[in-house]
């Protein structure tokens, strides 16, 4: 078997990697429950402005949930030692990549989850929005978007509790960004993923938004990968 196929099956193995994605799937449903509550949302006349609202937070919150399990998934190990120790039984580049994939399939399966808990919520209370499949789909692919993006990050900054605070705060800032840089904002990762989302979840044939993430998206990952093959791991 080689080092990559190796370096995989071993992060599959660890329990942390599958006990953080349903702690993340948890903290997502305990933050819908509570939009759901202060929205007032009414299972026998709920109206349309309501349930976009909600589908459209149950995107944001799924994306910034699985950025923070996939960073947990580098610097939790990192501040063990244990990407240290990896390192020296398999090559550099079979770490990372079977971290980020291990990283990016957890929380696609969390995404899934939390995906089908929205839609058997809608059919129970309302008319849902667009298919169940289609929104299942969009749920599982926003958090892979989001595993892999918080992974890159966490790989890059490497402190455990820095990653919690900085991830997040890279998937919010097109609503911190002033006036004069509106024009820019539907160019930013975030936006691009979530319309993307939503697109799908609503059987609208997807636009640039899908490449303008993997734009993103690749470019974060490539450097995070050059950067993690060059420095220094204590």
């Amino acid at each position: 078997m080689g080092t990559g196929a190796s370096a995989l099956l071993s992060d599959l193995q660890r329990p942390w990697l599958w006990k953080s994605s349903v702690l993340g799937v948890l903290v997502v449903a305990a933050f819908m429950a509570l939009l759901v509550v202060a929205s007032g949302f009414e299972a026998n006349n709920p109206t349309p402005g309501t349930v976009t609202i909600l589908l459209d937070s149950a995107f944001s919150l799924t994306l910034t949930g699985a950025a923070v399990v996939g960073s947990f998934s580098f610097t939790r190990d990192f501040g063990a030692g244990c990407i240290a120790r990896r390192v020296l039984l398999f090559q550099r580049g079979a770490v990372f990549t079977g971290r980020a994939a291990t990283a990016t399939l957890a929380t696609g399966l969390g995404g899934g989850a939390i995906g089908g808990g929205v839609w058997l919520f809608l059919s129970a209370t309302s008319k849902p929005t667009g298919q169940g499949m289609g929104t299942v789909l969009a749920f599982v692919s926003i958090a892979c978007i989001g595993g892999l993006w918080g992974f890159s990050f966490g790989s890059l900054i490497r402190n455990h509790l820095v990653s919690l605070f900085v991830v997040p705060a890279t998937l919010v800032l097109p609503g911190l960004l002033p006036d004069s840089l509106e024009q820019i904002r539907p160019l930013l990762f975030p936006v691009e993923s979530l319309a993307w989302a939503k697109q799908l979840a609503l059987h609208i044939p997807a636009s640039g938004s899908l490449l303008g993430a993997v734009d993103w998206l690749l470019m974060i990952t490539t450097a995070a990968c050059l950067v993690f093959s060059k420095r220094d791991l204590t």
